[in-house]
């Protein structure tokens, strides 16, 4: 192998190639606005509905303003991560990719970074704007979080938003269609939660714990029981590792 065909093969130069492809995209231009415009109008429910009568505590304010942004927001990185995939299959772009890279494997790992270095920045500025619009709402309250409370509740959605991404990115890899992709993706964001609640009530244990949001927010919280830690942690690994042991299997084995 020549000099030159070990640069082009190379980690770094593959990430540089995924992130000039997914910004070459419309619609990544149009899932970045999306994710500010969401986070925006999902932290308008605080914004109208903090009243005097009863207020959030001061240390549950920045919580509950990040927690409805982020619900908005989550839509938006959601789609977008997954069209960080799909859009090569359904172009057939990604048989050239191959060509060029034939590390399978190596081009998605590049592209699972490219989705994480976007969303992360993508998920910090959204909320930030979503909890600077409700300022003047908690000012009016008489609520001054401490920036320390702020930031922590901040960068506890954001890696609440970046595993969505990334949760979304694995979905993608296992059924190659962003219609897919996005249906299943928002399915276990969305719906998932309040089935395993239900199923879990029904038969007496806690399945609840274990649906991604749930797990992945009880995970960054770092709040809870050594065993609950332990567990959540258990259940996002699994629900990361399987699709994508089931989309990296097919993609060794099958064409593009």
């Amino acid at each position: 192998m020549t000099a030159g065909e070990k640069q082009r093969l190379s980690l770094p130069h593959l990430v540089s190639s995924e992130w000039l492809k997914l910004r070459s995209l419309r619609s990544f231009w149009l899932g970045a606005a999306g994710t500010v415009l969401l986070a925006a109008a999902g932290a308008l429910l605080p914004a109208l509905f903090f009243t005097a009568d009863n207020p959030p505590t001061q240390r549950e304010a920045p919580f509950v303003v990040f927690q409805f942004g982020s619900m908005g927001a989550q839509i938006a990185l959601l789609v977008l991560a997954v069209l960080s995939l799909t859009s090569e299959y359904a172009s057939g772009s990604i048989r050239l990719t191959f060509v060029a890279a034939p590390r399978r494997l190596q081009v998605i790992v590049a592209k699972a970074v490219v989705v994480t270095a976007v969303s992360a920045p993508l998920a910090f500025g959204s909320l930030a704007v979503a909890y600077a619009e409700c300022i003047p709402t908690l000012r009016s309250l008489g609520l001054r979080p401490t920036p320390a409370s702020i930031l922590g509740a901040l960068l506890q959605h954001v890696g609440y938003l970046v595993l969505v991404a990334l949760s979304a990115f694995a979905v993608a890899l296992a059924v190659r269609r962003t219609a897919a992709g996005v249906g299943i993706g928002l399915a276990v964001v969305f719906v998932l939660p309040t089935v395993l609640s239900l199923l879990g009530d029904a038969l007496h244990l806690k399945l609840a714990q274990v649906d991604f949001s749930t797990a992945a927010h009880s995970l960054l919280s770092g709040s809870s029981s050594t065993r609950t830690l332990l567990t959540s942690a258990v259940a996002v690994t699994a629900w990361l590792a399987a699709p994508l042991l089931v989309g990296g299997l097919a993609l060794v084995r099958n064409d593009a």
